[in-house]
């Protein structure tokens, strides 16, 4: 079987890229598939995460019109049984206008209701083009059933086995993705600028890269903010979430977050805005960590101050981590993949 994976670009250290290279590297190690991923502007030498040597990079640069044309050729050239669009909005219109393949199938990384209206409207009529939408949450699901009627929801899994126990007393809380409007650091640092001086034993890290460093940066500069550090990206996130203490999340909208999926799998507790969605389907309020009120700073400031302040709470709330780091595990992902999708 000939699956393509589309993707805008593997160049990134974010949460779709790394879906898109986990998911092709576990199904090119069964014998039965030949797996490649088409994208703008990745080889091979320059993927943000390891690729399986049976993973076949395919190239196709230009603009993003350039793109699909070069896509529509490749697709009547290669003949693919299954093509999956890991779509960030817009990726899976432009490809349901080429023609015809035997099974095209939507990977959506974001949730339907943060997208522009005109393109929740254009999904609405060249959404009949597509043949499957997988979802990563429940709620996303609701929202795409209402115009189609192939909507399953399957989880991201993790790249990370389970830890045998939490490692959560370094006094660090960490957060990691791009430095961008979505991720809404700028709320972060309001919650710290409130509750630091009240916790001068602790430190928070900021990992990623994006057009909203400077923005950050400054921020931390103009309020004399201490105890946290803007460390960009990073090549070992494995060793960031071993010598962490908690995870943060302040985005403004999400699709099913890998980063709180790898985050539990090291027995990291959750402190997350309840934005719509994915937050809330990973994190059971006051068991594995704490949901906020969606884009309230003070909520926010007195979420993180009460797991630095108790830290049976957070001892229990790390167990906890590890139990729903289970259902994430991909053996029992991938075999939804195989069996409802492929």
């Amino acid at each position: 079987m000939k699956i393509a994976f589309i993707i805008n670009s593997l160049k990134s250290k974010s949460g779709s890229e790394r879906v898109a290279i986990e998911l092709a590297n576990k199904l090119s190690a069964i014998k039965i598939y030949d797996v490649s991923i088409i994208n703008r502007e990745s080889s091979r030498l320059n993927c943000a995460y390891p690729l399986a040597p049976d993973v076949n990079v395919i190239t196709l640069k230009g603009n993003i019109f350039s793109f699909i044309s070069q896509l529509s050729q490749s697709f009547i050239k290669e003949n693919y049984d299954v093509v999956i669009i890991h779509n960030m909005g817009k990726l899976s219109l432009l490809v349901s206008l080429l023609p015809k393949v035997k099974k095209l199938v939507s990977l959506e990384h974001v949730s339907f209701v943060s997208r522009p209206k005109i393109i929740q409207n254009l999904s609405k009529f060249l959404y009949k083009k597509i043949d499957q939408i997988i979802c990563l949450t429940n709620n996303d699901k609701k929202q795409f059933s209402e115009f189609h009627s192939n909507v399953l929801t399957i989880p991201n899994f993790s790249p990370f086995t389970i830890v045998s126990s939490p490692r959560n007393r370094n006094k660090k809380i960490v957060t990691i993705g791009r430095l961008t409007d979505q991720k809404n650091y700028i709320h972060l640092l309001q919650a710290w600028k409130k509750i630091y001086q009240s916790i001068p034993d602790w430190q928070l890290n900021i990992y990623g890269d994006g057009e909203y460093k400077k923005l950050l940066h400054d921020y931390i500069e103009q309020n004399s903010l201490k105890n946290v550090s803007l460390k960009g990206t990073t090549s070992n996130v494995k060793q960031v979430y071993e010598q962490s203490s908690f995870f943060v999340m302040c985005s403004k909208y999400e699709g099913l977050p890998m980063v709180l999926i790898e985050a539990q799998s090291f027995g990291l507790p959750i402190v997350s805005y309840d934005c719509p969605y994915g937050p809330s389907d990973i994190i059971q309020d006051h068991k594995n960590g704490l949901l906020v009120s969606n884009q309230n700073v003070n909520e926010l400031a007195a979420a993180i101050l009460k797991l630095t302040l108790f830290p049976d709470l957070l001892d229990e709330f790390a167990k906890n981590s590890l139990l729903s780091a289970q259902k994430y595990q991909p053996e029992q992902i991938l075999k939804i993949w195989i069996e409802k999708v492929l």
